[in-house]
């Protein structure tokens, strides 16, 4: 095991916790429901207990004809059902000038509002058409039916920003102080206009303080020319009330291939770094080693709402894996200390691996979702497969 060391007993109990966790389960497998491949997964529980798990259907690459699809577990994860389209591409021919004939619908973000008075439990689900246009849709049955989409682009898109991406993770909804039942969706955009793009990109968050009545732009990185080209980005909560945010560094000249950034506000704006010359995100520890690629964090203890210890895991490849430099091994990072430091978890899958989602399942389970290819193989597309990771009886070794 890489970069443990001699370490602390949570370290030991939990990677011998999460090891004993579930096989992986097939969600989706490429050339099968009707689509060449699935990528770009999302995974959120409702408010009901069932898991979701969304993912980009297509028929290529990245700007391929995409649809956004959906399938349901009601038993955490042992099972899946059948495949439904959430948002199907043909359905945007009016809205697409031009002639491409492809059309991409991606990016989903989900998250569950479960503060909502009037419509308790409501998912929102915020995407992207032609990683230009911004849009939500919500539904209230569960994820079974889905309302008609409604256009956000004008209020969260600057002029002059061409490529843009809600997510590609799920979203969040902060749980405590003066911001609770704020939605905030990490995002990412470049630098450009008409059809043309910049190498200048950089992260963002979207915010909704009315349970989605409205949206807005909140907090933008707008150091385009800095060491760290932050870019897909993942956000979590921690029991201080600042939100903690993970960003993958797109080729940037800063160290390692992950960027990390704070808000003291809930998300109105990134916190300065105090490091020059990073302004807002800054290298992230060198034991956050995947490869350049999109991540998930996700809470799975906090002391605040009873539970033993504090538990934040981060999942994605391992650069450093038994499969070498690439994407490839996906690995569980976690931290008691609120993200402050980190250690390595277990490997879940040893093989091609690319992009991943996490959600809690309850207090003893974390469910990961991700993309992954067969041991030995080069392809990390072949299927979204989903793990049930066991994270019940963790010592807390700090009291």
């Amino acid at each position: 095991m890489r970069h443990l060391g001699i370490t602390c007993l949570v370290s030991i109990f939990f990677l011998a916790q999460v090891a004993r966790g579930g096989t992986l389960t097939t969600v989706f497998e490429a050339n099968h429901d009707g689509y060449r491949i699935f990528r770009i997964p999302a995974l959120v529980r409702a408010a009901n207990g069932d898991l979701l798990a969304l993912c980009e259907a297509r028929q290529g690459g990245d700007a391929s004809e995409i649809d956004l699809v959906v399938k349901r577990s009601e038993d955490s994860g042992t099972t899946w059902g059948p495949l439904e389209v959430v948002q199907e591409s043909d359905d945007f021919r009016g809205e697409v000038t031009g002639t491409n004939a492809e059309i991409t619908v991606g990016n989903p973000a989900p998250v569950v509002d479960h503060l909502d008075p009037d419509h308790p439990g409501r998912i929102w689900l915020p995407f992207t058409l032609e990683n230009d246009r911004v849009f939500v849709t919500y539904s209230d049955d569960q994820g079974r039916t889905w309302s008609r989409r409604r256009e956000i682009t004008a209020d969260v898109k600057r002029p002059g920003w061409g490529w843009y991406a809600t997510g590609p993770v799920h979203a969040i909804q902060i749980q405590q102080g003066v911001r609770r039942g704020r939605l905030a969706v990490p995002c990412d955009h470049r630098l450009g206009e008409g059809e043309t793009d910049s190498s200048q990109l950089s992260a963002h968050v979207i915010l909704s303080d009315d349970h989605g009545t409205t949206w807005r732009l909140g907090a933008v990185d707008d150091t385009y020319d800095d060491p760290l080209n932050a870019d897909e980005t993942t956000v979590v909560e921690l029991n201080d009330g600042r939100l903690y945010f993970s960003t993958r560094d797109q080729n940037g000249e800063a160290p390692g291939t992950r960027g990390q950034a704070w808000s003291v506000d809930g998300g109105e704006t990134f916190a300065p770094a105090g490091e020059t010359p990073w302004k807002y995100f800054h290298p992230a520890p060198s034991i956050i080693d995947p490869p350049v690629v999109q991540c998930s964090l996700v809470r799975a203890m906090s002391t605040s709402t009873g539970d033993p210890t504090n538990l934040i895991l981060f999942s994605g490849p391992d650069d450093n894996g038994p499969s070498g430099k690439g994407r490839s091994d996906m690995r569980i990072r976690f931290s008691t200390d609120e993200a402050q430091t980190w250690q390595d978890g277990p490997l879940i899958h040893v093989g091609p691996a690319a992009y991943s989602d996490m959600v809690r399942i309850d207090r003893n389970a974390v469910g990961i979702l991700f993309e992954a290819g067969d041991a030995g193989g080069k392809n990390a597309y072949e299927r979204i497969v989903y793990s049930k990771l066991n994270i019940a009886e963790i010592p807390d070794d700090r009291k």
